[in-house]
């Protein structure tokens, strides 16, 4: 199998606890995103919960429209899922396939002189000739491809003991494959906001108003074959490249008994923080993507770069990507690796790399685990930082539904600041009631040992409730112990969002949060640090 494996995240865990995105509840017809990369996301569905290769899934979070993906490989209970700006926990409906029919024993065929006398009558039936005429509107049209495009009106408000008071309106657009031509779709990804408030700002404090464009992007398919784009691409399906602005040219066909495409790509790289056009900043490289089946219910997809970068941090210097992952039936892997060498810092270094793996030994159990490195420091030019730094982490999970109403597991993990030498650890169990209130909603209970350069613990609780199909409620509340530089602080939490489906294509989102910190020890009257945040959006998507 060409390249190196790479790991197909069922449910990756990070350093804090999550609910599993997989129970035995769960209807047919629905899924959720297990793990989630800039390209693709990973889904917790596969062929025999009834997904089809090839479909396009439309994909919401809490209710709003997140975006959507097109299905690449399946296993039995898992899929990879073309398409960028996905999350873990982003839920999808689809129409799944009809379950297979219980096999019925066939009849026992007519003997030799029933099939005789059919022969004789087919036979001396005449058969009269008939002269095609086509109508107007006989010839085929072609099938117009899915669209859609999602706009969204937002309020956001900050308060905070230390930082003041904030607050921000925004509107962002997302057009994703409309159909311009036959062989012509348009995609882009925005932001306007605007800050009508700020208690002293950190990030681009002099720019009360903010434009970001992610994507801006043409793109032709001419024919099967041919793929072409320009403008601001979002290259989500090359592994490690970024936004740039240029364009990119594609072949597709078959290799190696194997889906192929390979071509390459070149353009000016916006500035990070602003996404403002500049020429400091370049890419150009060639990249390649193979995608084949291992037989029933398996397949694996291995994917390539090799570019030039530069930038006024690093320099010139040649980067390489490698990604690739594997599906079997009980079986996921996943592994990717980014190296770079020469520019400022000489020399060849791994930047990045991952690997993740789970199995599934039985029904309803699900182990895993993933390793990451971080080699690349890479130099802040603008608060608050954005990157990080060299660091080693590993975690590993477990979860099991032993009956449909309950679910435990666990989680645990380790990391490692590699410029600092601190280090981290964690561990604890959860805890799930899924059915808690019946099909609309349940409740997961979590808790964390933590040691290291910060020693603490920290729990928390979260009630999901679906009273009615057009509107969800979600409630969390968390409490956390720190104990650090001689200092023992415990903060509580609280969230509470809703968001209502106002009509076929309109939706509402409200949340509200707030955190408050704590000294036991402190004498009677000390301060208590605090911040609360309000969001509400209303949203349209077609």
């Amino acid at each position: 199998m060409p390249g190196a494996l790479a790991l197909v995240l069922a449910v990756s865990l990070t350093a804090a606890p999550a609910a599993s995105t997989r129970g035995t509840q769960r209807p047919r017809g629905t899924g959720q995103v297990a793990y989630a990369t800039a390209s693709r996301a990973y889904l917790d569905a596969g062929s025999d919960d009834g997904l089809a290769p090839g479909a396009v899934l439309e994909l919401r979070r809490n209710g709003a429209p997140a975006g959507r993906c097109t299905v690449e490989s399946l296993a039995p209970h898992h899929a990879a899922c073309a398409g960028a700006g996905l999350r873990p926990g982003d839920a999808f409906r689809f129409e799944p396939a009809a379950l297979a029919a219980e096999a019925r024993p066939l009849p026992p065929p007519p003997g030799d002189a029933e099939l005789a006398r059919r022969l004789a009558v087919v036979t001396a039936a005449a058969v009269p000739q008939v002269e095609f005429r086509a109508g107007p509107g006989a010839a085929s049209a072609p099938v117009p491809r899915s669209r859609t495009a999602e706009v969204g009106a937002s309020y956001q408000a900050w308060t905070a003991s230390t930082a003041g008071t904030s607050d921000r309106a925004a509107v962002d657009v997302a057009i994703r494959e409309a159909e311009l031509a036959p062989w012509l779709t348009l995609d882009v990804d925005a932001r306007a906001e605007r800050w009508l408030r700020r208690d002293a700002p950190r990030f681009r404090p002099r720019d009360d108003t903010q434009l970001y464009l992610w994507q801006a992007q043409l793109t032709a398919t001419p024919g099967d074959a041919l793929r072409l784009s320009a403008g601001r691409v979002l290259p989500w399906a090359i592994p490690g490249a970024t936004v740039f602005d240029g364009g990119l040219a594609g072949v597709r066909g078959r290799l190696l008994g194997a889906r192929a495409e390979g071509g390459v790509f070149g353009g000016a790289v916006p500035e990070p923080d602003t996404t403002e056009p500049t020429t400091r900043r370049a890419t150009g490289g060639a990249y390649w993507i193979l995608d084949g089946a291992l037989g029933r219910g398996a397949s694996w997809r291995q994917e390539g770069r090799i570019a030039m970068v530069r930038t006024p941090e690093l320099g010139t210097r040649a980067e390489g990507s490698l990604t690739g992952r594997v599906f079997l039936r009980r079986l996921d892997l996943s592994a990717e690796a980014h190296v770079g060498g020469g520019g400022k810092r000489g020399g060849a270094d791994l930047d990045s790399a991952r690997v993740d793996a789970s199995v599934r030994p039985v029904d309803g159990l699900l182990l895993g685990g993933s390793f990451r490195h971080a080699g690349l420091a890479w130099p802040q030019t603008f608060d608050p930082a954005a990157f990080p730094g060299r660091a080693r982490a590993a975690d590993g999970f477990v979860s099991w539904d032993p009956v449909r109403w309950l679910r435990v597991g666990g989680t645990g993990g380790f990391s490692r600041d590699v410029s600092s030498g601190l280090e981290r650890r964690w561990v604890g169990p959860e805890l799930g009631l899924p059915r808690l209130l019946g099909a609309s909603g349940g409740l997961t209970l979590g808790y964390l040992e933590e040691s290291g350069w910060l020693d603490g613990r920290s729990a928390y609780a979260q009630l999901l409730w679906r009273p009615f199909q057009a509107l969800r409620l979600v409630g969390r509340a968390s409490w956390s112990h720190d104990a650090a530089f001689g200092v023992d602080r415990d903060e509580v939490g609280v969230l509470a969002s809703a968001t209502a489906d106002l009509g076929r294509h309109l939706g509402l989102r409200i949340s509200l949060a707030g955190r408050g910190a704590f000294d036991p020890g402190a004498e009677e009257g000390g301060s208590m640090p605090y911040g609360t945040t309000g969001f509400a959006t209303i949203f349209a998507a077609y």
